[in-house]
């Protein structure tokens, strides 16, 4: 059969079926190990599958109070909170709520050997970081200022994920998976202090940047509080607009 016409066929069938696909779907993890894995490198690999994946992690997971608080979780968002929090405990918290939902002990078995590894979890965390970086800088350029976001490091401990110097802006801050109130406070607190230590690599305002996933409640009153562009995915919470005129006010 021609793989294209077998490609638009399938297509049409999951626009058609969307509840089929995801029997379908659901019913491949429960089976053979093979296909979890399969499955897995694809959401690794596909950088909008691996946003969501993360967008859901964010969400969902759920682990006991000896493992981590409620609010360690919200700040799962950097590459040494991923080296703090994944670890064994952390796999067999995972582990006991699936073994509150999934049908036998082989299908939790399958999924136990194909969960994803530590390197796959820090490669979700970069691929946030990435388009963090890719959407400051698509926004800024929508509004004529003209610059190339980056990664900022001062120091082996003192770093952004966002850096982007447009001249009349200078756009620096973080990019997080989950952001809560004190993420939207330590981005402002993190710019003032690059201000205050290296000032050459601020030009015109400076506005410190918050990129999450899922920005909750509290960050959102924050950030309008304290003047921080928030973005969540692919949407402006608190606009650029707001941060220049309250700046300019």
């Amino acid at each position: 059969m021609d793989v294209e016409l077998l490609k638009k066929a399938l297509r049409e069938l999951v626009e058609r079926e969307p509840t089929f696909f995801r029997d379908l779907f659901l019913d491949a993890l429960r089976s053979d190990g093979r296909v979890a894995e399969a499955l897995l490198d694809l959401f690794t690999k596909h950088p909008e599958a691996k946003l969501r994946l993360a967008q859901a992690v964010a969400e969902s997971v759920a682990m006991p109070l000896n493992v981590a608080t409620k609010e360690d979780l919200k700040q799962l968002a950097t590459k040494q909170d991923l080296e703090r929090f994944v670890t064994k405990e952390y796999f067999d918290a995972v582990i006991k709520e699936l073994r509150e939902t999934m049908a036998t002990k082989e299908d939790l078995k399958r999924i136990e050997n194909k969960m994803a590894t530590k390197e796959q979890i820090e490669s979700i965390t970069i691929s946030v970081e990435d388009s963090g970086r890719d959407m400051v800088q698509y926004l800024l350029e929508q509004r004529g200022y003209k610059c190339a976001a980056e990664r900022l490091r001062l120091n082996a401990d003192y770093e952004f994920d966002i850096y982007c110097n447009a001249g009349a802006v200078t756009a620096v801050g973080e990019a997080k998976v989950r952001a809560g109130g004190r993420d939207v406070e330590k981005a402002v607190e993190r710019a003032q202090e690059l201000l205050r230590r290296q000032p050459d690599k601020i030009s015109g305002k400076l506005v410190p940047v918050l990129y999450t996933l899922l920005a909750e409640p509290p960050a959102v009153q924050r950030a309008r509080e304290l003047k921080v562009w928030l973005i969540e995915s692919k949407k402006e919470v608190v606009t650029l607009e707001e941060i220049l005129g309250q700046a300019q006010g």
